[in-house]
């Protein structure tokens, strides 16, 4: 099945906003700390390693408010102002050029997806390299999503798997939303759910029952296509983060 034999999943999503100038420094919004993870105990603003070596999903000191994901096309600068630009890049022509890690990093695929920590009217300030923060113009054609409407939007998700494809960490699906809560039997086979609510750290989901069929007929749909054509699917809570990590695989294309 094509879809079981996905370790990279593509996520492309749309959203359009404005732009304007200001000629002096543009101010930051001020995001609820509630949102927002601590940058307070770790160094910001490091010169970017040339060397940084880059996965596909790289660690970042927080998760933010969610992500922009950054066109083919694009150019990242060093100030809110975007007065100073650290440089212009075309993701398919300048891969090996690019010496800065997003959080899901693929130029080769056109994914940059860089994690927002704070926006204003003019720029999106972004973590790259794991603390260093950058900015990315805020334009129509840097799409911004927050992780509710990244992991809703999306095909379906499974816990994080490592790289023999097993389950990293034992995190299990819970009758509530909760950790004490009692935990419910995941059925054998290539696990996939579909997202329903967004709770905290926590998301509702429910087992997709066609996704180990050989004969699929659903194969390539989102999952809320037809995730109620399941008899009494199974309906839990999992974690999908911890701090500043992310504990799911997220599908945004078949």
């Amino acid at each position: 099945m094509i879809r079981q034999l996905l370790t990279i999943f593509i996520l492309t999503i749309f959203f359009s906003c404005g732009q304007k100038s200001n000629s002096s420094e543009s101010k930051i919004e001020t995001i609820d700390n509630s949102s927002v993870d601590t940058f307070s105990t770790q160094p910001i603003n490091q010169q970017i390693d040339q060397d940084y070596n880059c996965s596909y999903d790289n660690q970042v000191l927080g998760l933010g408010i969610g992500l922009v994901i950054a066109p083919s096309k694009f150019e990242i600068y060093n100030d809110s102002l975007l007065s100073e630009k650290l440089a212009s890049w075309d993701m398919y022509e300048d891969e090996s050029k690019i010496n800065l890690c997003s959080k899901f990093f693929k130029p080769d695929y056109g994914i940059m997806h860089f994690v927002c920590i704070a926006k204003s009217e003019k720029a999106y300030k972004v973590l790259v390299n794991f603390s260093d923060i950058k900015y990315l113009p805020k334009t129509k054609s840097y799409d911004f999503k927050t992780w509710d409407e990244y992991i809703s939007q999306s095909f379906g998700i499974r816990r994080l798997t490592n790289d023999n494809g097993g389950i990293s960490k034992n995190y299990t699906l819970r009758i509530k939303p909760e950790d004490n809560a009692d935990t419910l039997v995941i059925p054998k086979g290539h696990e996939f759910f579909c997202p329903m609510e967004i709770k905290g750290d926590w998301l509702k989901v429910r087992y997709d029952c066609f996704y180990n069929d050989e004969n699929n007929s659903y194969e390539g749909e989102p999952c809320h296509n037809y995730i109620d054509k399941c008899k009494n699917p199974l309906t839990g809570w999992l974690r999908w983060r911890q701090e500043n990590h992310l504990l799911i695989d997220i599908f945004l294309m078949p």
